[in-house]
């Protein structure tokens, strides 16, 4: 690890600790949605939570201000990953088993467009200014690539090959680098966004689904769901620096403004929250088979898909 980085750690864990020494979450409410929930994005405005709905083939949306259902649409067929544009326009939905993406205008909610992008497209993220939306795409074969999507004209206009079973992405800090977890090579792909090429590959832990970044954008945390432990990346050094153990089958990862990490553990059907040096701060039931775990705009709230219940979980948090 880098030594101004650790140093920095030392002389700020009291302060952290301090604050999170106040910090308390307790559920306040469970919304009924459509057919096993999964993935979750909010608009760039917070003002809603929009929720894929895998076996009702909708999307369900969640007003953020007074935590009700405000509408649900159609997502195309068995949609999976979500994400939206950061100004709100379009939102963009992965559909594996028809290999499409679906293309959906946020204030009407009609399909502008079916993009299509070969075998199993699992998940899509946005590149910071919104230009591009990166689809994992399982593929073909052994390989797993990524989709790199024009969000005006709905066109792919580049591939990138990674490992097997690509399942999540998520953009650097400065939104250079593209990060991709791949959980049937249980490794983490590192791609130059503008030369369109894998420049590194890390190992992680097995079967990794998610991953997340610290608030300063420098440390990445890799949920690896078979060895039940999260990948602490230092992306200064890029190398893993420590793996440290957790509840059973961490499938989702969000990491809090003060640094606080949440992880929803599917196998033991809880969600936890570890302080940034992992010591564990609370843990608490979430329904059946929880998934995805997404922060209000404000941080006042934390969302969970729990997908056997068909509800979204709300807590709210407190002494931030």
């Amino acid at each position: 690890m880098n030594i101004k980085k650790l140093l920095k750690i030392i002389l700020l864990l009291p302060v952290l600790l301090t604050s999170l020494s106040a910090f308390r979450i307790s559920q306040v409410h469970q919304l009924k949605v459509g057919k096993a929930p999964t993935y979750t994005t909010i608009s760039p405005d917070g003002r809603y939570l929009f929720v894929s709905n895998y076996a009702s083939d909708d999307i369900s949306v969640i007003n953020t201000t007074n935590n009700r259902i405000a509408n649900h649409f159609y997502g195309g067929y068995e949609p999976l990953g979500i994400a939206i544009t950061p100004i709100g326009d379009k939102i963009f939905i992965a559909n594996p088993s028809n290999g499409l993406i679906k293309v959906i205008d946020s204030k009407t909610f009609e399909v502008l467009d079916d993009v299509k992008v070969g075998e199993m497209p699992r998940n899509i993220s946005m590149s910071p200014k919104g230009f591009l939306a990166f689809a994992t795409n399982y593929g073909k074969g052994k390989i797993g690539r990524v989709d790199f999507i024009d969000t005006a004209t709905h066109r792919i206009i580049g591939e990138v090959e990674v490992g097997v079973r690509p399942m999540e992405t998520i953009v650097s800090e400065l939104g250079d680098q593209l990060f991709v977890i791949c959980g049937g090579s249980n490794d983490l792909h590192v791609i130059d966004i503008q030369k369109r090429e894998v420049i590194q590959r890390l190992q992680v832990g097995q079967v990794p689904d998610a991953l997340a970044l610290s608030p300063d954008g420098t440390v990445l945390y890799v949920s690896n769901s078979r060895s039940n432990d999260i990948s602490v990346i230092d992306l200064l050094g890029m190398e893993e620096i420590r793996r440290v153990p957790v509840g059973s089958k961490p499938f989702s990862i969000a990491v809090h403004k003060n640094g606080s990490i949440f992880v929803v553990e599917t196998g033991d059907n809880q969600l936890s929250v570890f302080s940034p040096s992992f010591e564990k701060i609370t843990s608490m039931k979430v329904g059946k088979s929880p998934i995805d775990v997404t922060f209000s705009l404000d941080y006042r709230h934390a969302y969970v898909t729990a997908e056997r219940d068909n509800r979204v979980f709300v807590y709210t948090i407190e002494g931030q």
